[in-house]
């Protein structure tokens, strides 16, 4: 039985400030006038890569599709990252519009990365200690860092029926009447991106693992002469009521509930036990959702609900036992995962138990070397399982003049973690520098697979909606391989436009390396580069008089710039974002955008703030596809089944066309134009 946990309560132990609803405006047929429309949005896709497919005949869906209707390549953002390009299809803006830049923006105190998908209110935090808790009374709440209004409250508004499944960028979750789940970006319980668990009696000798690596030892507790029993510790939530406002928490500052395994003499087999549920597990299998209470308070008052799902990598003679991130319990959530808040309850009694984690892919167990391919393929095809039951609850409750849109992931992350193996694009292409022959031996068409994957869920979806619904299929990008990787602030740093201290060679931009007095610019984010501008950044050197010279002189010099190993051109091309973008928050970003050429992208370390000695290097990473590059070398993907007029789309285009098929006008402050 779950426990609720009520709205203030809910904004007590993870406060999310919610945005103000917009008011939607323009004129409207009544819904029933016309069909409906199905989206379905497939994060990743690439025209060349579907094209090929389909010219092999390995898409007799799309084929027959493209064939009666429409397929053109699709304009994506500047740049083209996720949260990016699906903000400009929520709202039909630019990010000078709705403010999302990058992954990431900067702090113009600390020169500290911070996340781009939440602000937090400038009311200043304010708590209580009482019997040694810290209870918050008021600010520090996150709030949605999206400005403008999501096309599903211009429709809702108009009185058509919409829902959205797994929207990325959309959490914190803003108020809304339009049903909305929301998707990447969605935190696991830990307030993170996703914390896996392993519990393991081997030594592990990984660099900066992103999961949390429990050595634990297997004992013979029963003193039967058989060591059986293993102890460990699974971390859920945050101690919110013993952390100050804004405090951080560290490794010692989270919830936790005992994990137990008993393992079987005589078969592979274990019994789990995580709090008051028991789980029976095979080695090399993989558990069912559990539901786990974390106690945020004494005597049980104060129950965080989570779910959580067991690998057994090896039982014996070995010990890996993996542990998903602790996910937001669709029962009891924490934190607002939908809108309206009693959406969620639909989906669980729907569909049961989901992820409810943005990204569920667990690319960091990958990345870790936690999983090898099988393992990470086994996980994937849960979240496909979640996926395809959630399809058909979508197409249960569809009907004739309803929107509705659901997100597929699988090609994005698939082509991020898979590229390596053979390059889905260019089959001729020479291996990757991550290609290591033993390990992409059977994985050469993963790829492939997950593109035919949903192939068969557009037949599907074909299938089960009324005749008359418009269809469309979207991607947001599409992909390249990633085989160098630029260390943008070293760069900069050899050529003169960031200075490090004395005696410094390397260091990080939050840190006392760089010497900022004469420092003219700074990379942070996948593609943005600021500019140290006197009276903005807080020890800036740049005279505001010399900021249009800086912009030509570095975007010549980065254009300029040829790889040394082979001669290629790295960057394509810099935008400066007073002319890649409009509207009202166009100050907020950076102040040029890096469009890397095909193959290149900024180093994670440059990302971060970080100088490298390595100005440029080989990517062995097994993150081996990207799309963090020149807009035009990575376009997304348009099918629809009719036949257009004009071609040359881009995504807000698509916002403005779903508005009109429901006689919406296009808002003023959208760019896009309704496709003909």
């Amino acid at each position: 039985m779950s426990t609720h946990v009520g709205s203030k309560t809910r904004r007590l132990l993870a406060p999310l400030g919610i945005a103000a609803m917009l008011l939607a405006s323009g004129t409207h047929a009544a819904p029933g006038a016309r069909p409906g429309i199905f989206i379905m949005g497939v994060d990743g896709m690439d025209p060349v890569i579907l094209q090929r497919l389909i010219d092999e005949g390995k898409m007799p869906n799309f084929e027959k599709f493209a064939e009666e209707g429409e397929f053109q390549s699709l304009g994506t953002a500047n740049p083209p990252q996720s949260p990016v390009a699906w903000s400009n299809f929520v709202t039909g803006m630019n990010p000078g519009g709705h403010g999302v830049f990058d992954f990431m923006h900067r702090d113009k105190k600390s020169y500290a990365p911070l996340s781009s998908a939440t602000k937090v209110s400038e009311e200043e935090a304010t708590s209580l200690k009482l019997f040694g808790f810290v209870i918050p009374i008021s600010g520090g709440d996150l709030e949605n860092n999206r400005g403008g209004t999501p096309w599903w409250d211009y429709l809702h508004d108009a009185g058509v029926d919409v829902e959205v499944y797994r929207i990325p960028g959309n959490y914190p979750t803003p108020e809304s009447e339009a049903k909305v789940l929301s998707g990447m970006g969605t935190t696991d319980l830990r307030g993170g991106f996703g914390t896996y668990s392993l519990f393991t009696d081997q030594i592990v000798e990984r660099d900066n693992p992103k999961g949390d690596i429990q050595i634990v030892t297997v004992r013979d507790l029963d003193l039967d002469g058989t060591p059986d029993t293993v102890t460990a510790a699974l971390k859920g939530p945050p101690d919110a009521l013993r952390l100050e406002p804004g405090q951080v928490p560290n490794d010692n500052q989270y919830i936790n509930v005992g994990v137990t395994v008993y393992l079987d003499g005589e078969t592979d087999t274990a019994v789990i036990q995580v709090g008051d549920a028991h789980v029976l597990i095979e080695e090399g299998e993989w558990s069912d959702w559990v539901e786990v209470n974390f106690d945020l308070a004494p005597m049980g008052v104060m129950p965080v609900a989570g779910i959580v799902r067991f690998y057994a990598k090896e039982l014996r003679p070995g010990f890996q036992l993996y542990a998903s991130p602790v996910n937001i319990s669709p029962t009891s959530p924490l934190a607002p995962i939908t809108s309206p808040d009693e959406f969620v309850e639909e989906l669980h009694d729907g569909v049961g138990f989901f992820y409810t984690q943005g990204m569920p892919e667990d690319n960091d167990a990958l990345k870790d070397g936690v999983f090898d391919e099988d393992d990470y393929l086994k996980q994937v095809r849960l979240v496909q399982d979640d996926t395809n039951l959630m399809l058909n609850v979508a197409l249960d409750r569809f009907e004739p003049g309803d929107a509705t849109f659901v997100y597929f992931s699988d090609i994005d992350l698939q082509c991020h973690m898979l590229w390596r193996h053979a390059d889905p694009k260019d089959p001729e292409a020479p291996p990757h520098p991550a290609w290591v022959p033993e390990v992409a031996r059977g994985h050469e068409l993963d790829i492939e697979g997950f593109y035919k994957d949903v192939d068969k869920a557009l037949g599907h979806i074909q299938q089960r909606l009324p005749e008359g619904t418009t269809i469309m299929v979207m991607s947001d990008h599409g992909f390249q391989a990633y085989t160098r990787q630029l260390h943008l602030n070293a760069w900069l740093r050899d050529n003169g436009y960031l200075v490090m201290k004395e005696g410094k060679r390397t260091g990080y931009t939050v840190t006392d390396d760089i010497d900022w007095s004469k420092t003219k610019a700074f990379g942070l984010g996948f593609n943005g580069l600021y500019l140290n501008v006197r009276g903005r950044e807080s020890q800036g050197s740049v005279d505001p008089g010399d900021v249009n010279a800086l912009m030509t002189d570095l975007a010549n010099d980065l254009e300029a710039y040829r790889d040394p190993k082979n001669g290629e051109q790295v960057v394509k091309r810099v935008f400066r974002a007073t002319d890649a973008y409009s509207g009202p928050r166009t100050s907020e970003g950076p102040d040029l955008l890096v469009g890397y050429d095909a193959g290149y992208g900024t180093s994670d370390e440059s990302t971060l703030g970080e100088v490298t000695e390595e100005v440029i290097a080989d990517n062995t990473s097994r993150w081996s596809g990207n799309h963090l590059m020149d807009p035009s070398v990575v376009p997304g993907v348009l099918l629809i089944n009719r036949k257009l007029s004009t071609d040359g789309h881009d995504l807000t285009d698509l916002t403005a066309t779903i508005l009109s098929h429901y006689g919406i006008a296009t808002p003023s402050d959208m760019v896009g134009k309704a496709i003909q």
